[in-house]
């Protein structure tokens, strides 16, 4: 639990969002941060189009201001119990304003989680330079060859230079992967772990049908959870490696 929380959080209805990005709020899981309980706040837009992406609607979805406020206020009546904020999106480093609403969360004393794809190496860098967040997840899509399907040309190159960024940084960190088959073969796993080797871990997700930005991905057929498991022992000889949602 964190502890000054209470006293850095104020209700804030009418504080001024700090980011045009800002569309969703979800006030308390167990999931998104493990091993914490956090809110959880979705910022909109993203440079890569995975056809099982599970969030499509916040691609192009319009800015919520009340989202912040709601944000706010729960936290000061859940003061004692929320361990932190985790961003995420969409892309959160797709956002031109990501580093006032960390800057303004830090202030606040309100410890952060990021997700990202690593799309924005530069940003990345600053954020995590700057102190900005306490935990990094950086989703690896698949091998860097192959980014070219779901992104723009280059994206592999700048996923590669935000693996660097994210081991030299001493935050803590996780690696994940979501095992589509049609973009991750189980043998492109091992390639992955060689990538990110000397990480703190790396996660091995389970794809799952249902509510994809592609409606072909709800055809396709995960990986059996034994294959994941036989998958997670070998890429375990290059850095900690587990399964989740298996």
């Amino acid at each position: 639990m964190t502890r000054g929380l209470a006293a850095e959080v104020t209700v804030g209805q009418r504080e001024r969002c700090p980011s045009s990005r800002v569309v969703a709020f979800m006030p308390t899981g167990m999931v998104d941060w493990p091993g914490k309980i956090a809110s959880t706040l979705f910022l909109s837009g993203c440079p890569l189009r995975c056809p099982y992406c599970h969030n499509p609607e916040l691609i192009g979805a319009r800015h919520d201001r009340s989202c912040w406020g709601a944000l706010l206020g729960h936290l000061s009546v859940r003061r004692g119990w929320i361990d932190g904020v985790v961003v995420t999106g969409g892309e959160p480093t797709a956002a031109p304003d990501l580093i006032d609403l960390l800057e303004t969360l830090a202030v606040k004393g309100i410890p952060v989680k990021l997700d990202t794809n690593g799309t924005s190496p530069g940003l990345l860098n600053r954020v995590l330079e700057d102190g900005l967040v306490q935990f990094v997840a950086l989703d690896l899509k698949t091998v860097p060859e192959r980014y070219g399907e779901i992104g723009p040309s280059g994206a592999g190159d700048a996923v590669l230079a935000s693996i660097g960024v994210i081991r030299r940084s001493g935050v803590a960190h996780e690696f994940r992967t979501t095992v589509y088959p049609p973009l991750v073969q189980l043998d492109y796993l091992p390639r992955l772990a060689r990538l990110v080797r000397g990480g703190d871990r790396f996660v091995l997700q389970q794809f799952r049908p249902g509510h994809t930005l592609d409606p072909a991905a709800n055809e396709v057929r995960p990986y059996d959870p034994d294959q994941l498991a036989a998958s997670a022992a070998v890429c375990s000889s290059y850095l900690p490696t587990i399964t989740r949602g298996a």
